[in-house]
């Protein structure tokens, strides 16, 4: 008869028996007789679970065919040979219990001179273990071999477990909510360059039970022309309170535009209990998201003061010259080609960089148009042939100070509203 066998039926009788109750009465009565005896009787009123992970056996592993938690205590290990040990962990990684159990693959063999003989054979069985709501895995360990043969996630049968018993004294139950969410960065971005964009979600705990942990998740999707990295980054939110303030968990994500034009990122926080026995019934208010849009220029080559190298520019200069270059994809590093000529002049701002990326104020041009001529390229000494646009505007109006070593360029060129294209050049605050 397989060892088995006699285990699990043992196990089951046991767990049967373990909470029976004898008569109060004061009569002696002789237990010795089966006719006389008093019977065992169930506690239907105990509380007591069980994980019962159902392994397919092999030589050297075992694979999981289920894992469950039953209605009956688990029935004891006190004198079990240390054939398997079985240790359990929490999501903590810290240890919560271990004991030896027999080897379902051992039986007994009758040999032919009539006697027994202890062999090993693969096949199912099945591991019992006490309930505890912490516990998050199994492992399954061959004492004899010294190997490892299986390590059981226990977190989804005690999910499935709570979710079906939310009132089980062994379960949490806690309502736990996305209450706002925001996606902020700059409105400007460059074809190739990356924006950094800020996400800042408030997780909180509707109740009724609490603290509790949760685990938050920030999952980020571009439209098309742009990518997003990282797609998507986990955050704790520990300790959250019954009716607290919540908890702010920020995170960057850095969007690259690889085409022009208008594109948005939507970046979506979504909160879970962190512990398995955490069963969360409203799921409406787990996730939000927010929008970020961004709209992505073309790079273009700027040349302050064509002409010269230093490029001075005096703070009172009544009107700075600078030309937008025509180039091909790839000339100077822009990835794409760019057109001049088609500027729209209205649109044109020349400033700093950050008040043209975030507010898009600066110095209209000058004159309010563009002068189409072939301008000097950066290296000040050649004309390659092409239409450029030179530009003007007033230093007062930039404005330039003593500390500026840089002015840009935005605006849009093209037909229609046009496609926005940037740029910028280093100058040298001159007297």
């Amino acid at each position: 008869m397989r060892l088995r066998n006699t285990f699990v039926l043992a196990g089951a009788l046991a767990a049967t028996l373990a909470v029976a109750s004898l008569p109060t009465s004061a009569t002696v009565v002789d237990d010795t007789n089966p006719a006389t005896a008093p019977q065992p009787e169930y506690d239907y009123s105990d509380t007591s679970k069980s994980f019962l992970v159902d392994l397919q056996f092999g030589a050297t592993s075992a694979t999981l065919a289920q894992a469950r938690v039953g209605n009956e205590r688990a029935y004891s290990h006190l004198g079990d040979p240390s054939l398997l040990r079985v240790s359990l962990t929490d999501d903590e990684g810290a240890a919560a219990g271990a004991f030896n159990a027999w080897d379902p693959r051992w039986e007994f063999n009758e040999t032919p001179g009539g006697g027994e003989r202890l062999t090993v054979r693969p096949g199912p069985g099945t591991i019992v273990a006490t309930f505890d709501g912490d516990v998050a895995t199994m492992l399954v360990h061959d004492q004899r071999a010294g190997t490892d043969l299986a390590t059981v996630d226990l977190r989804p049968a005690v999910r499935e477990f709570c979710t079906a018993h939310p009132d089980d004294a062994e379960c949490v139950e806690a309502d736990l909510a996305v209450t706002s969410t925001t996606a902020t960065g700059d409105p400007l971005g460059v074809v190739g360059q990356a924006v950094a964009v800020t996400v800042d979600a408030t997780v909180a705990n509707l109740g009724p039970d609490g603290p509790v942990d949760g685990d938050v998740t920030q999952t980020a999707v571009a439209s098309a022309g742009a990518t997003v990295a990282p797609a998507s980054q986990s955050i704790d939110a520990d300790g959250l309170a019954v009716g607290g303030p919540g908890v702010t968990v920020s995170r960057q994500f850095s969007v690259t535009c690889d085409t022009s034009g208008a594109k948005t990122v939507t970046i979506t926080t979504s909160i879970v209990p962190e512990k398995a026995k955490v069963v969360d019934l409203v799921s409406t208010n787990n996730s939000q998201s927010a929008t970020f849009s961004v709209d992505c220029a073309v790079p273009v080559t700027l040349n302050v003061k064509p002409g010269s190298l230093r490029n001075p520019v005096n703070m009172n200069e009544g009107a700075v010259p600078m030309a937008v270059l025509t180039t091909t994809a790839g000339e100077y590093g822009n990835p794409l080609a760019f057109d001049a000529t088609t500027i729209q002049a209205a649109s044109v701002r020349v400033g700093s960089r950050s008040a043209l990326v975030g507010t898009n104020t600066g110095a209209p041009e000058t004159h309010g148009k563009i002068h189409v001529e072939k301008s000097l390229e950066l290296d000040e000494k050649t004309k390659d042939g092409d239409q450029d646009a030179v530009l003007h505007a007033r230093a007062s109006q930039i404005p330039v100070v003593a500390t500026t070593t840089e002015i840009c360029v935005r605006g849009r060129s093209g037909p229609g509203s046009g496609t926005t294209f940037f740029g910028c050049d280093h100058v040298e605050v001159v007297p």
